[in-house]
């Protein structure tokens, strides 16, 4: 019926109008002034967002609309609230008076926020309120008269939620980061921390992404009261192309002292890095050859460090290096040539020329391979001063390099078709004549750690200040067996060893020759139980002592719901021939996430060190999960300031932490970023924030 020019519509009334839909009991439209006034059972959705309630106004001129004592809901963000009113400026822009918001489902208010007025920007992703209170557990967390939040996943410029922790070396620790989003290519986070044992601490990052480089540049300052001094750390990490083929990449880090990883490392591997690298690279890809100039120089940071290993500057380094296969007659040809200027200030320097040219022709077939190569390797140094080590300052070496690379492939069907197993044997010949190298001194090389890999690498040294001679045949078999429908590796075995027929002579500084006829054994295992289960093992057999110089045998269980289990062990023996140790190494590690019911895991990583008995690295600690949030908390300690060279310190010290985190799905992240080391420290674990 109609009044004064209105329509009543009355019963379980529906409306659709571009994207919009309301539905009420009752509804009174009147079309001159394109006003809708809705009542009872009010439900209106529009771009994903909900609103319910008893009373509705809509003029759709101007589509504003108002709703009286409204509960909402908006489903991309999974995010739901109720208000006084709801006031909707336009199809983008929505005012909540007196509002309420959260992520956990109806009927639970695990965290809330609650605000005197809230606006939803759909258009600029966008919400800001005032007076807010976060609560949770209705325990106030945060007071702040003003707040600003995103709605969908764009950056927003603002202060993030603060953090806080406690490690015995710093105190209590408490930062309030703000992030400036400058522009869709480039923003900035600004961080004050307060560690009460020290003082106030600044860091900032910058990060930008053009469309021919991106990088970061990091840097923290502390007027530190505890150690009287000023500390800092600066970081730059850059990667561009500023031309086609030309890429550059420059990585530099420095700090302020010796002790500054210790101090504020989070990680054992953080805590005991020896040195800090300065580089600058710049790359030239052509079509057959590549160039590489670099410039890369080092900050030890671990008084401890043996001068006489301080790796050398290098002022600057230039590679080449280039291959033509498939040439004429089948041959292929690759060069490979550097020069380097090394400075150092405790050691000799000069000048390196080195040149390795190769030809080779390889013979393939179904079946098999053959690869016969020969290299001429020349090197010439120009020394800046002589001693008594080396009292030439002019030196060349020229080696030839004779290889002879060789293997078949067989497989056969088993289990009725279902899996293909392989068996690859595989020889490899290496000649390289004796030429005496003591007068040349060590810029950049050190002996390789021997494996199933170094069987078939030409120089057992890993730079060309010695080029080791050989006389020798390496044998070598590899087993897999893959499933034929997937191709899904269920396990491959490998094991090898090489016979030496003349003695090596060509060592480092101070090492006597090796005269074994034969190397140790190395074997390999990795075996996928099932899609979940995966257990590795590898070893180095010593046939003339009849004992293990490396066994190493891992664990892994990744299951759903992150169930997460790591167990490995790792043994090194002390072998001057094999491995540059001061002492054995033993050591267990066992990591793991594991639920304990639905909403409740437990995580933990202990790292032991069986020779000293002693822990390196601890975390235990258990994480909480519901529809709206997760809590973490857990105790940390490693170890900080070991010797260089698996030495151990007179006195064992530790870093002592509490981490604890509270992310609130949807909206914010308390405390330390707990996740994060995690993630780091239990392969798999994965923290889903």
């Amino acid at each position: 019926m109609k009044a004064r020019g209105t329509s009543v519509l009355l019963g379980d009334v529906k409306m659709w109008r571009d994207g919009q839909f309301l539905r009420a009991d009752e509804l009174y439209y009147t079309p001159a002034r394109q006003h809708i006034l809705a009542r009872g059972h009010i439900r209106f959705e529009n771009q994903g967002l909900t609103v319910i309630g008893p009373k509705a106004e809509l003029q759709l001129n101007s589509n504003k609309a108002s709703f009286a004592r409204p509960r909402y809901r908006y489903a991309p963000r999974h995010a739901r609230g109720q208000a006084s009113r709801i006031y909707r400026q336009s199809p983008d822009v929505a005012v909540l008076e007196d509002a309420t918001y959260t992520t956990c489902e109806p009927g639970n208010n695990d965290w809330l926020l609650s605000a005197n007025k809230v606006t939803l920007d759909r258009k600029s992703g966008a919400g800001t309120a005032r007076n807010v209170i976060v609560r949770f557990k209705n325990v106030p967390l945060l007071y702040t008269p003003w707040i600003r939040f995103p709605i969908d996943n764009r950056r927003k410029s603002g202060f993030l939620f603060p953090g806080a922790g406690f490690s015995n070396r710093s105190g209590f620790m408490l930062e309030v980061p703000y992030y400036w989003n400058i522009a869709p290519n480039r923003d900035a986070t600004f961080t004050p921390k307060i560690l009460s044992e020290r003082g106030l601490q600044l860091q900032s990052e910058f990060r930008y992404l053009n469309p021919s480089n991106s990088g970061e540049l990091d840097f923290e300052f502390l007027d530190d009261r505890k150690a009287d001094d000023l500390r800092y750390l600066a970081r730059i990490r850059h990667s561009g192309s500023p031309l086609p083929r030309v890429r550059t990449v420059i990585d530099a880090s420095r700090v302020s002292d010796d002790d500054y990883f210790e101090d504020f490392g989070n990680s054992l591997s953080v805590a005991s890095t020896p040195y800090l690298q300065q580089r600058a690279d710049v790359t030239y890809e052509g079509g057959f050859w590549d160039a590489l100039a670099r410039v890369q120089n080092f900050q030890i940071i671990d008084s401890r460090f043996p001068s006489i290993v301080e790796p050398y500057a290098r002022l600057p380094q230039i590679l080449l290096a280039g291959a033509l296969p498939d040439q004429r007659f089948g041959l292929g040809y690759d060069l490979n040539a550097e020069w380097v200027n090394f400075a150092n200030d405790e050691r000799i320097t000069g000048r390196r020329l080195d040149l390795d040219l190769g030809v080779e022709r390889p013979f393939t077939g179904a079946s098999y391979f053959i690869d016969p190569s020969l290299h001429l390797h020349h090197t010439r140094y120009s020394l800046d001063e002589t001693n008594a080590l080396f009292p030439d300052a002019n030196i060349t070496r020229t080696l030839p390099i004779v290889s002879l690379d060789s293997g078949l492939l067989f497989d056969r069907l088993l289990a009725g078709g279902k899996i293909l197993q392989t068996l690859q044997p595989r020889l490899f010949y290496l000649y390289v004549p004796f030429r005496k190298q003591d007068d040349i001194p060590i810029f950049d090389t050190t002996r390789l750690d021997f494996s199933f890999a170094q069987l078939f690498r030409k120089n057992r040294f890993s730079g060309p200040d010695r080029i080791g001679d050989a006389n020798q045949l390496a044998l070598a078999l590899t087993s897999r067996f893959l499933r034929t429908d997937t191709g899904l590796e269920i396990l491959s075995a490998n094991i090898g060893g090489i016979l030496y027929f003349d003695d090596r002579r060509i060592t480092l500084l101070n090492q006597p020759s090796m005269d074994d006829s034969t190397s140790d054994l190395a074997a390999g295992l990795t075996l996928n139980l099932n899609n979940r289960w995966t257990a590795s093992a590898d070893a180095l057999w010593d046939p003339h002592e009849h004992e293990v110089d490396l066994g190493a045998a891992r664990l892994r269980y990744l299951g759903a719901n992150n169930r997460v289990l790591n167990v490995a062990y790792r043994f090194l023996r002390t072998n001057p021939q094999i491995f540059a140790l001061t002492q054995d190494i033993h050591q267990t590690d066992i990591a793991f996430a594991w639920p304990l019911s639905d909403h409740w895991s437990a995580v933990g990583r202990w790292n032991y060190d069986l020779v000293v008995q002693r822990n390196l690295e601890l975390l235990a600690g258990f994480e909480y999960e519901s529809c709206c949030y997760k809590l973490r908390f857990a105790a940390r300690r490693f170890v900080i300031g070991d010797e260089i060279g698996g030495q151990i310190s007179d006195e064992t010290r530790y870093n002592n932490s509490i981490e604890v985190q509270l992310v609130l799905k949807g909206l914010a992240q308390f405390g330390s970023p707990l996740g994060e080391l995690l993630e780091r420290g239990i392969l798999g674990y994965r923290s889903y924030d």
